[in-house]
């Protein structure tokens, strides 16, 4: 039976993946912009960003695809974790090998890690989540 808890999950991982991957792909400038960086406009540096802006926009398509057919919902949770936890634990490991970013980017890291978790435990079979929340 699916969930509340489950179409949360993946309709804020589809929203943030959709917002995140477009502003990537179409307005790299704009979001880094938000974090205080500048990006040199060559050709490499923007191939280097917007590509990964590709792979969290089809998360968002696979999040979504997730939210529409019960079936998929398990497949879903778990692309969107692994996007997320990766993101969250590059961010962390970041910190001793870079310092502190801006707040706007540990905000992210939590966001990141917080979802992409709770997405992971949705994920487990019932019988396995009730065991680890026990």
């Amino acid at each position: 039976m699916r969930t509340l808890p489950r179409k949360v999950a993946l309709g804020l991982t589809a929203l943030t993946s959709f917002v995140i991957g477009s502003l990537l792909v179409f307005a790299p400038g704009v979001l880094f912009g938000l974090n205080g960086i500048v990006l040199d406009p060559s050709a490499a540096m923007m191939s280097e960003i917007r590509s990964p802006g590709v792979l969290i926009l089809h998360v968002g398509v696979v999040a979504t695809a997730g939210l529409m057919n019960q079936g998929f919902d398990r497949p879903a949770l778990l692309v969107s974790a692994g996007l997320l936890l990766a993101y969250g634990v590059g961010r962390l490991i970041s910190l001793p090998l870079d310092g502190m970013p801006p707040m706007s980017l540990q905000v992210a890291a939590a966001v990141e890690l917080s979802l992409g978790a709770w997405c992971a435990m949705l994920a487990l079979p019932r019988s396995e989540r009730q065991a680890a929340s026990a």
